[in-house]
């Protein structure tokens, strides 16, 4: 068989670092364009109607919060005109505009006005406007004094061409007189943690004056290259107490200067409880939208999605841009994804990505299908595994037992989704099982061999040959009721949970590893997936509070998301390491899916992935082209940086995930995130903040609370997109003799969970 060159050995994570200092891949990432989420959740303009002058033309893109919308004049000329009527006076700070798809069509020159009478205009300013790439913002500070209730965008000129494209302009700042805050001394008292100072600024209408938490407790921790990193916020919170209990629908936070920007909160949980120890969740915010604008206030309604990112559109224009630039044939019946891509033809590795690459790539192909239930992407799934018998000495036993474990796991999943594969495959899948724990051996108190050597590089019992290992065996178990199975899923839990674990939980690398800086993401996910199937299974809570434990440490304590936003530690997010974060999100996004979790813990895990997906929608995508950078706060500086595939899977990973969300229900059709508790009365609401701009210091002008909306607001569906918008609820279960299954997966719609077969209630991924 040939055996994957490209392959670095995982049994010892010295030799891995050793590898990337050697290699110089540490230093290969570019100068990163730092970004947060490009559009706000709110602006001025969600409050207006809005008029064209001059045109005829649909607005509704020019205000939409969608990057990907673009408002368009076809023939401009110079002399068209938008004109926004508030239903009160509003104080602008800032406005922001977002270049569409075309730098010949860019907005190059604009006029604001205002006016209090929709008669009398005060002119502002002409801008001049220029943007770095595609689907990015320019922003400007500043505004007139006092409130307006007319705000005039004059159109003045363009790149040059005949046409002017614009994705989104946002107006930023708050009402002049702000009547619907409930947060008044007359209402109730602020307080603060210890380090608060001046809480009163908070609620005293004036957006000058600030509330400080000079160098807010912060928890050390060690970095993998000895570099200190801090491990977020604690003891960093304000706290609204109501005279008595009192609903909210939504609540915003007033800004400090920019000059102060990197005090400003970038992370944070909006918290609510009745007795001020027991708390539940209204709201998290990640990698928050923080202008270069002074004294603007940020409005966050709860459960609305805010940005309006179609993700489903995303992740197809993700798989587009593997099919066109990664995709190679492979003989007359087979393809593969070469290693990475670049602009520069020159800087492209033509190499196959590798055996367990191409496995999560049918992964990949399955959530497409189980989305769309389009048959081609099933067609694509046969030409994967061809193309990676051909290239693994036509067979798919392989030398790696990791490798042969992501594959059984994509085509058992293939298996339960349609009866063609699972007639072609299930055989496969055993022939797999059957070889993987011919790699079980008793010696350091058992568990699974790297690789086929079993000394040397494959001595270890790597956690990415086991924990894998037990979600197999366990799904198995659950297909075929055969106790050999569950036997060998139990076998490999107890070795796991004796050996490869840290005190806190934390999953090892291997046993011998005690170094607690290298941990590696997918390890957790698959830990916590295994956990999931042996609780399903057995109902046993040991299995549940053993993942939750590990999943709330992992993203509340910012093990791996100090900034907000999920990044592989010690920035192993190239080669290999690109797939890591995506798999833990599979395994996540299982669990919440699941109907296993407490609604809080559903409610936060949910929050906390969408998070990672907007921040990576609007920061880390390279537009036109659809490349994800690694790191979801931030984009590439240009196309000719080298793109990694398993960087491209991984995105895939995250933006189908969010779609799973949807189509469970627990997302709706807007992608809002529903919560039972938003709308109920508590007496106090605390703003926990968790992270900054930069600063251990927090500064903030306001902290208001709003009382429900008169009537709920139904969006738009997302996916207009035809090649999006069939029924995801369309496809049948099969059982593993290829029959259709008398009832469908546990599907969750407005919140009712339709319970069925318990062999078939869940929704895999």
């Amino acid at each position: 068989m040939t055996i994957p060159t490209r392959r670095r050995p995982w049994a010892s994570a010295l030799r891995r670092l050793s590898c990337l200092v050697c290699c110089g891949i540490a230093a290969t990432s570019p100068s990163p364009l730092r970004a947060q989420k490009a559009l706000t959740d709110w602006s001025i303009a969600d409050v207006c109607t809005a008029e064209a002058v001059g045109f005829e033309a649909d607005l509704a893109p020019l205000f939409d919060k969608n990057d990907l919308t673009v408002f368009s004049i076809p023939s401009f000329t110079g002399q068209e005109e938008v004109i926004l009527h508030a239903p009160r006076p509003y104080v602008l700070k800032g406005f922001t505009v977002v270049s569409s798809d075309d730098a010949q069509c860019d907005l190059k020159q604009l006029l604001l006005q205002v006016s209090d009478d929709g008669q009398t205009w005060r002119s502002v300013r002409t801008y001049n406007v220029s943007f770095t790439a595609r689907q990015r913002e320019r922003q400007f500070n500043g505004g007139p004094s006092g409130g307006f209730t007319h705000f005039r965008l004059a159109f003045k000129a363009n790149n040059g061409a005949t046409q002017l494209r614009i994705s989104d302009i946002q107006l930023l700042g708050y009402p002049a007189a702000d009547d619907d805050n409930l947060a008044t001394a007359e209402r109730g008292t602020i307080t603060g943690a210890a380090k608060v100072r001046n809480a009163m600024n908070l609620i005293d209408n004036v957006a000058t004056t600030m509330t400080e938490i000079p160098s807010a407790d912060r928890e050390q921790i060690d970095n993998f290259n000895g570099e200190t990193r801090y491990n977020g916020l604690k003891n960093a919170w304000v706290q609204y107490e109501f005279n008595e209990p009192t609903p909210i629908s939504a609540y915003a936070v007033g800004l400090t200067t920019s000059a102060n920007r990197d005090r400003r909160p970038s992370c944070w949980e909006l918290l609510a409880s009745n007795d001020g120890e027991h708390w539940t969740t209204l709201d998290l915010q990640h990698n928050a939208a923080s202008m270069a604008v002074d004294l603007y206030e940020q409005r966050y309604e709860l459960g609305r999605p805010g940005a309006r990112v179609d993700y489903a559109d995303v992740a197809d224009r993700l798989m587009d841009f593997c099919e066109q630039n990664l995709e190679r044939r492979q003989g007359a019946s087979g393809i593969y994804w070469i290693c990475d891509w670049s602009a520069d033809p020159k800087n492209v590795n033509e190499d196959w990505g590798g055996y367990w690459w191409a496995a999560h790539a049918i992964d990949n192909y399955l959530d497409l299908y189980g989305r769309t239930a389009q048959n081609t992407k099933l067609t694509k799934v046969s030409q994967l595994l061809n193309g990676t018998r051909a290239r693994n000495g036509n067979t798919l036993i392989n030398h790696y037992y990791d490798d042969m474990e992501w594959m059984a796991l994509a085509l058992l999943r293939g298996c339960k989704m349609n009866a063609t594969l699972n007639r072609q495959y299930f055989n496969q899948v055993t022939t797999l099982f059957n070889d993987i724990v011919g790699g079980w051996s008793d010696v350091d108190g058992g568990g699974i061999h790297w690789n086929k050597n079993k000394t040397g590089d494959g001595a270890g019992k790597n956690s990415c040959s086991n924990a894998p290992a037990l979600i197999l065996a366990a799904r198995l178990y659950q297909e075929t009721q055969e106790q050999k199975y569950l036997d060998w899923a139990l076998r490999i839990y107890e070795y796991m949970r004796d050996h490869n674990r840290f005190p806190d939980g934390v999953v090892k690398d291997t046993p011998q590893n005690d170094n607690h800086e290298v941990t590696f993401s997918y390890n957790q996910g698959t830990w916590v997936g295994g956990l999931l199937e042996l609780y399903k299974i057995t109902g046993d809570d040991v299995y549940r509070q053993t993942a939750t434990d590990l999943m709330d440490l992992l993203m509340f304590g910012k093990w791996y998301s100090p900034r907000g936003i999920m990044n592989e530690r010690q920035n192993y997010n190239q080669d290999d390491g690109g797939l890591f974060k995506g798999i833990f999100i599979r395994y996540l996004t299982q669990w919440i899916i699941s109907g296993h979790l407490d609604p809080d813990r559903q409610f936060r895990y949910a929050k906390w992935l969408l998070e990672q997906a907007r921040s990576a929608a609007l920061a880390a995508i390279l537009k036109p082209e659809f490349i994800i950078n690694p790191y979801w706060n931030q984009q590439y500086p240009d196309a000719n940086v080298t793109h990694d595939t398993s960087r491209q899977q991984t995105g895939m990973m995250l933006f189908e995930a969010i779609c799973l969300l949807r189509q469970s229900g627990i997302l709706g059709d807007d992608y809002g995130l529903t919560n039972d508790s938003i709308g109920k009365p508590f007496r106090y609401y605390r703003l926990n903040i968790t992270e900054t701009q930069g600063s251990p210091d927090v500064m903030l002008g306001s902290f208001k609370l709003y009382g429900p909306a008169p009537s709920a607001i139904r969006l738009p569906r997302a996916d207009a997109n035809p090649r999006t918008s069939r029924d995801p609820h369309a496809l049948r279960a099969y059982d593993l003799l290829g029959r259709p299954s008398l009832t469908a997966p546990l599907l969750i719609r407005n919140g009712k969970k339709f319970q069925n077969n318990p062999r078939h209630n869940e929704i895999s991924i």
